[in-house]
């Protein structure tokens, strides 16, 4: 016999369920991810210029491919390798691999295009989850899809696109409406994952946790949830420490702690780790600091508006969740996911300028979770007035300053670059290059010459089974140098001796120009030999 209570309970869900859906029920997600994929698809070919970083990481996947190593030079542990797997596979299943889309880099850009509009989903989805409603989720869309800044990033071939997916799919699945403990174990797989992508996902698992809690407390399944989530994603992670420790590769050698460079040591785990939390980039309350040279150079020339409004609905949202925690739980949430990456950036170590990119989405769901808490707070008529005003100024001030994402055509440059190579330079030449063009070099084409022996500068300056044994640390045995953009002050930076040497005695090629970008292709001239 049926349980009338639960027929009297399941009533109103299936009535429910025949309910008329609005418009925005039916395409509310469906148009936010068209507005994300058609703001990250077009023109992502052509700028930015194919960065360093998004070379290192697809050389890292053709190594996986075509070597069956995690890196082709010699791996130190400088991050966990689940992001390049991820980006072998696309590679793999793509028809004509590395070059399906032209430039190398280009295949994984559409890759990153299909993870922004996975991103824009769950963003979508946590939003209106968080406010109830779908105006906090399309404020939320708009401010991270059409964000300058965040277009810029998130066309870009990094590790901590792949992150961001991740984190926002572990928060997704705790959000889920659901009684049941497998979304909480998806939800640590997920976060494991995401740390395996990138470590600094680390800073966001403090507060998952706390939503976690908050979730489940007082409840049959609070024991099963809290440790469930946190085994699930512990024994993913501990799968790179595993893989380290039957490589003998977990715990230094000697007295050296970081074996890439250092004589006689071999790589570790546990050095490279050491070498990341010693590296200093100043502190915050240094105006010389890199946090400060990057947030003025970099991101507030190319996007102030998310970083202001950004960072203010944050402080808004904590202060006055903080307030009444009870009832203004998911407020405090949200605005705890934006803080704990910011502590990331301020905290004074080593900076680099896309370190800024998993915070943006959480900037954004902040703007989204303001709005929504502005306009329910108004009269009905009022509060669509202001919500609808509000997003008009907000999308036209991003649209204002989105002039090179959608009209600059940097990548014309290091195409011409690459077809001057071919044409110029002999297969067995040794060639100092960057890491952007680093698989178009190696990747083989029928007619179309293969570059064996074009090295990334930074394994000439820090490898030494490239600079010691291949050019016996002589600058004397590269024979040209193919320089990206501002790379010679890279060499500055870093002390790369060899690097500047071969650069002082070397003659110009050819210089291709655009703006403030220059790129150089030099021969290396050696003195003649004595008898």
């Amino acid at each position: 016999m049926s349980d009338p209570s639960m027929s009297e309970g399941s009533q109103p869900a299936r009535l429910a369920d025949r309910a008329p859906r609005g418009f925005w029920d039916e395409y509310g997600l469906i148009g936010m991810v068209l507005i994300a994929v058609f703001t990250h698809a077009y023109n992502m070919f052509r700028y930015p210029l194919y960065l360093g970083d998004e070379g290192i990481y697809l050389e890292q996947a053709w190594a996986v491919i075509r070597e069956g190593q995690l890196a082709p030079y010699t791996y130190f542990y400088d991050h966990a390798p689940a992001g390049w797997l991820m980006i072998a596979l696309w590679e793999f299943l793509l028809p004509r691999h590395f070059l399906t889309f032209g430039m190398a880099v280009n295949s994984a850009r559409v890759f990153m295009l299909l993870v922004h509009a996975g991103s824009a989903a769950l963003l979508y989805r946590i939003a209106y989850r968080f406010t109830r409603g779908h105006l906090g989720a399309v404020a939320a869309s708009i401010a991270f899809s059409v964000s300058p800044l965040e277009v810029y990033y998130q066309r870009m071939v990094l590790l901590d696109n792949l992150m961001v997916f991740w984190v926002l799919l572990a928060l997704d699945l705790l959000t889920a409406e659901s009684e049941r403990i497998i979304p909480f174990l998806a939800s640590g797989l997920s976060f494991g994952m995401a740390t395996l992508c990138k470590e600094n996902a680390l800073f966001f698992a403090p507060v998952l946790a706390y939503l976690l809690y908050h979730r489940v407390r007082q409840t049959y399944r609070q024991r099963f949830a809290m440790i469930g989530w946190a085994v699930s994603g512990a024994m993913l992670i501990s799968l790179y420490p595993m893989y380290a420790m039957l490589k003998g590769e977990l715990l230094p050698a000697g007295a050296a702690l970081v074996g890439n460079g250092t004589p006689g040591a071999h790589v570790s785990l546990i050095s490279t780790l050491l070498w990341q939390l010693g590296r200093h980039g100043g502190s915050i309350l240094s105006a010389d600091s890199q946090f400060w040279q990057y947030f003025w150079g970099k991101w507030w020339d190319k996007d102030p508006v998310i970083i202001v409004i950004g960072a203010a609905s944050t402080a808004v949202n904590l202060l006055s969740a903080l307030h009444d925690r009870e009832r203004h739980r998911n407020v405090l949430v949200v605005s705890l996911l934006a803080v704990a990456f910011t502590i990331y950036l301020i905290r004074g170590s080593v900076m680099i300028d896309f370190y800024v990119v998993p915070v943006l989405p959480f900037f954004a769901l902040n703007v989204g979770v303001l709005l929504s808490r502005l306009a329910s707070t108004s009269p009905r008529w009022a509060g669509a007035t202001l919500a609808a005003g509000a997003l008009v100024a907000m999308t036209g001030a991003f649209l204002a300053q989105s002039h090179d994402e959608y009209l600059v055509d940097q990548t014309r440059l290091q195409a011409d670059q690459l077809a001057f190579i071919r044409q110029t330079i002999p297969a067995s030449a040794t060639v100092l290059i960057d890491d952007d063009l680093w698989v178009d070099l190696h990747e083989p084409v029928p007619g179309v010459p293969v570059y064996p022996r074009a090295h990334s500068h930074w394994k000439i300056a820090g490898d030494p089974a490239i600079r010691d044994v291949l050019l016996r640390n002589n600058w004397q045995s590269l024979d040209y140098l193919v320089m990206s953009n501002k790379l010679h002050d890279i060499f500055q930076l870093n002390g790369e001796e060899l690097a500047l040497t071969a650069y002082d005695h070397s003659r110009l090629l050819a210089r291709f120009v655009e703006g403030d970008v220059e790129l150089e292709v030099r021969q290396v001239i050696k003195p003649a030999p004595t008898s």
